[in-house]
């Protein structure tokens, strides 16, 4: 495996345990968040409920159910089926928005419950309701069963779904920029086991989907951040990668010491196919730019398909790119005025952007298609020429792929505007 350096990408394969407990500090937030909760089993001994180490196994499962019910529970198939509905890409590069979560390069989430969210297949409740008996004081499967049934197949306890860089045709490997693959860095987990009690109780019945969840002890939504903007270098390969060979995937966790390694029909390696979603880009020179060196930096098009199924495809629809001010040019990207904020298709459009960007972080005009960052942190280097800040400047229509320091008289050549895109999932 060769680790490639100065701000190149590195394809990252399996995270040894040793490593893992390197990262446990960084992870210790989100295993309290995982924590496994079952709905209980009258007449059986909690300690044989699963822990937080490892996936139930078929003895954990022949134990607190006898071996006859235990053969149906562990035949039970994969049975969620978790789907974006909003992803947002920001071009901005600099070495000083390493890290920094208001600058993300990829920020996915499911906000529309009629579009995204997490439910669980139909398949699921088929095959409970053919091998499974009613509760003796009721006529059909009940909510406690399904939940039991769902949490204690080896299938699908402890799932985690995830968003992580892989490689389209192996999908063990993760793109990383670092010299280690990090759990909530290179793979981010999201919500937290989906078979904790706080979690499947907001989806976990026949026609159930959801996008919140209110009895989750800390993320309520589905959601996750990719950070690939150290340089403009960096984030020019990542753009390429998606492009080509690479896919932003929607993945579950087969366990904790193996961060890389998913859930999957099968276990052929390379593993071509797994559960969840991919996505894949189209990146473009912004709409008006007239120059070559513009670099393509907003989404022009972004493709998802089903990670068992490649050939399932919906393409989704990404018209909303706003270009990037510094807050010292707010005049040329005012706040909405009170009267602007009465125009119903403003605030709708509002409401989408506020999923991903936060109004304490971003101030946007959506009439003028324009975002500008709050606080002291640029998207633009600032320029000085001796000793005097002369700012940075961004232009579609100049020769603006310039390095640093290079100067037409006193004035330094135009930089290339940083734009964010904004990609929602069609019904």
């Amino acid at each position: 495996m060769i680790f490639l350096k100065s701000g190149e990408i590195t394809m990252k394969e399996r995270l040894s345990k040793t490593t893992w407990r390197a990262v446990s500090g960084v992870a210790a937030s989100m295993v309290m968040i995982f924590s496994f909760q079952n709905c209980g089993k009258a007449g059986f001994d909690a300690n044989l409920e699963s822990s937080l180490d490892s996936v139930i196994t078929y003895a954990a499962v022949v134990a607190m159910y006898g071996s006859t019910q235990a053969a149906k529970i562990s035949s039970i198939p994969f049975a969620i089926d978790a789907r974006f509905d909003q992803i947002s890409y920001n071009s901005c590069a600099e070495s000083t928005l390493k890290g920094n979560s208001q600058f993300f390069s990829i920020k996915a989430g499911s906000y529309n419950s009629s579009i995204g969210g997490v439910k669980l297949r139909q398949t699921f409740f088929d095959y409970v309701d053919s091998n499974f008996y009613p509760l003796e004081a009721d006529s059909t499967i009940s909510e406690s069963q399904y939940k039991e049934y769902f949490a204690d197949s080896p299938a699908n306890n402890q799932a985690v779904p995830a968003l992580s860089v892989r490689v389209k045709s192996s999908l063990l490997d993760v793109y990383s920029t670092n010299t280690t693959l990090t759990l909530g860095t290179d793979v981010v987990g999201m919500l937290g086991y989906l078979t904790g009690s706080g979690i499947m109780d907001a989806f976990v019945r026949p026609g159930g989907n959801a996008t919140y969840f209110p009895f989750s002890e800390d993320f309520k939504t589905m959601e996750a951040t990719l950070n690939f903007n150290d340089s403009e270098g960096t984030a020019r390969k990542y753009r390429d990668l998606l492009m080509t060979k690479a896919a932003l995937t929607l993945t579950y966790l087969k366990d904790q010491s193996l961060v890389n390694e998913i859930r999957a029909p099968s276990a052929t390696t390379p593993l071509a196919t797994a559960y969840g979603r991919g996505y894949t880009f189209v990146f473009s020179q912004p709409i008006g730019s007239t120059t070559q060196n513009m670099p393509s930096n907003i989404v022009y098009s972004l493709r998802e398909y089903d990670l068992e199924n490649p050939s399932d495809v919906k393409n989704w629809s990404c018209d909303r790119r706003y270009m990037i001010y510094r807050s010292q040019d707010a005049a040329a990207c005012p706040s909405h005025t009170i009267t602007e904020l009465q125009n119903e298709s403003i605030r709708a459009e509002l409401e989408i952007v506020r999923r991903q960007f936060p109004a304490d972080q971003w101030e946007f005009n959506v009439s003028r298609r324009c975002a500008i960052p709050k606080g002291s942190v640029s998207c633009y280097k600032e320029e000085t020429y001796n000793g005097a800040a002369v700012g940075a400047q961004y232009n579609l229509a100049a020769e603006c792929f310039q390095p640093y320091g290079v100067y037409s008289g006193t004035t330094p050549l135009p930089r290339c505007a940083q734009f964010i895109s904004i990609c929602t999932r069609p019904n």
